[in-house]
C-alpha cells in the first residue's frame, strides 16, 4: 500500500475518533471504527496502534479504546475538520440578542460572553478593551469624603469607568481647576501619555500652578495602578462544570482556581489582543498549567475598526470544534456590529 492510502486511512480513523469522542465522551474501539469503515477490526487495531506511535491517541487507564491527545486535536482542527454552518436556530437567537438595544459598551461586551456560554454549554470569556491604552475623551471628580474621589472617566470609544481614589490631602477648589485642566488640555491622549506630559509640565512650572500640576499627576497616577491588568469576564462560569471531565474533583478544583485568577487568565489572552481572527489553544497548549484540561476558543473583536479586545469559550479539549469555532466567529463578528451601532 503506497504512503498517500496509509495517511488518509490514518485520518479517515482520527476522524471518526474525534467525532465519537466528541460526542459521547467515550474512548472508542477498534470494533466500533471498523463498523463505521468497512474494514476488520485487526487492520482499525494496527492503524489505531500507529496513531498512539505517533501521538495522536491514547488509552485512557481504564479503557480499552482510544481518545484523542492535544496533538490529535491539532491536526483535526487543522486538516481534517469540516465547519458546520451555524444552525437557524442558533443565529435567529444570537441575531435577536443584538437587536435588544444596549445602554453600555459593557453590556453588549458581557452579554456577548453570557450568550455564547449559554449557546455552548461552555464557559464565556471576554477581554475588555485596555483602559489604560484607550484614549481620553471627558473626567469628572466628585469629592465623596476628606481624602476620596469618585473619578468617572469617559474614553473615545464610549467605555465609562467609575472608581474611588485616595488623595493626599483634602483638594477643595483645586478639584475644578483639574478637571478643567484634563478636559481642556488632554482630550484624545491615554492616562500614560497623559501622565508624561503632566511630569514634563511640573518640571517646567514655577509659579503657584505647580501644585495643581503635582496634584494632577497624583491622581493620574493613581489611576493607573487601577488598571494594571485587563479587565476579564467570565459568562456562565458554572456551566462547564457539567462536563464529565470535570465530575473528577481534582479537575474542578483546578479549573475553579484558574476562574478565580483573572489576571492569569488575562495574561493567556494578551499575546492575541492585536491579533485579527480565531485562536485555539488545546490543552497544554495553554501557558497556565492548571487549563491542561482545557481548550480556550477565541476571536478578535472591534470598536470603531480598531482591534480592542477578545470573546470566546473555554471548555474541556474534547468539544466540538467544528460547530463552536464558526460560532465564536459569528458572535464575535455581531458583537463587533453592536459596539459600533452603539459608539456612532
Amino acid at each position: 500500500m503506497i504512503l498517500r492510502d496509509i495517511v488518509e486511512r490514518q485520518n479517515k480513523i482520527l476522524e471518526i475518533i474525534v467525532s465519537s469522542y466528541v460526542g459521547t465522551a467515550l474512548p472508542v474501539g477498534s470494533r466500533a471504527v471498523s463498523k463505521m469503515v468497512g474494514l476488520s477490526s485487526a487492520t482499525i487495531r494496527n492503524t489505531m496502534a500507529d496513531l498512539e506511535e505517533q501521538g495522536y491517541i491514547m488509552h485512557p487507564h481504564t479503557s480499552a479504546g482510544r481518545v484523542p491527545t492535544d496533538k490529535g486535536y491539532r491536526l483535526y482542527i487543522e486538516s481534517l475538520m469540516r465547519a458546520k454552518e451555524i444552525n437557524k436556530k442558533e443565529a435567529q437567537r444570537i441575531e435577536e440578542e443584538y437587536r435588544l438595544r444596549r445602554k453600555s459598551i459593557e453590556d453588549i461586551i458581557k452579554k456577548s460572553a453570557d450568550l455564547l456560554a449559554g449557546i455552548t454549554h461552555q464557559t464565556g470569556i471576554v477581554i475588555f478593551p485596555k483602559f489604560k491604552e484607550s484614549r481620553f475623551k471627558h473626567i469628572d471628580f466628585v469629592s465623596v469624603g476628606k481624602n476620596k474621589l469618585l473619578v468617572v472617566l469617559i474614553t473615545s470609544s464610549g467605555i465609562v469607568r467609575s472608581f474611588i481614589i485616595d488623595t493626599k490631602e483634602q483638594l477643595g477648589p483645586d478639584l475644578d481647576v483639574i478637571t478643567n485642566l484634563l478636559n481642556s488640555d488632554y482630550y484624545g491622549l491615554t492616562l500614560d501619555e497623559i501622565k508624561q506630559r503632566l511630569f514634563m509640565r511640573l518640571k517646567e512650572e514655577r509659579n503657584s500652578f505647580y501644585n495643581i500640576v503635582s496634584e494632577t499627576t497624583e491622581i493620574i497616577d493613581s489611576m493607573l495602578q487601577l488598571f494594571c491588568e485587563d479587565e476579564l469576564y467570565l459568562g456562565g462560569a458554572s456551566r462547564i462544570l457539567s462536563q464529565p471531565e470535570f465530575e473528577d474533583a481534582h479537575n474542578a478544583k483546578d479549573l475553579m482556581e484558574i476562574f478565580e485568577d483573572k489576571g492569569a487568565l488575562s495574561r493567556l489572552l494578551e499575546d492575541d489582543l492585536g491579533e485579527e481572527g480565531i485562536k485555539i489553544y488545546i490543552g497544554r497548549e495553554n501557558k497556565h498549567k492548571l487549563m491542561r484540561n482545557c481548550s480556550l476558543v477565541t476571536c478578535g473583536y472591534r470598536i470603531k475598526g480598531d482591534l480592542t479586545g477578545r470573546l470566546g469559550i473555554i471548555g474541556p479539549t474534547r468539544m466540538d470544534y467544528d460547530h463552536l469555532i464558526p460560532l465564536v466567529n459569528f458572535v464575535s463578528e455581531k458583537m463587533t456590529r453592536a459596539l459600533d451601532s452603539l459608539v456612532e
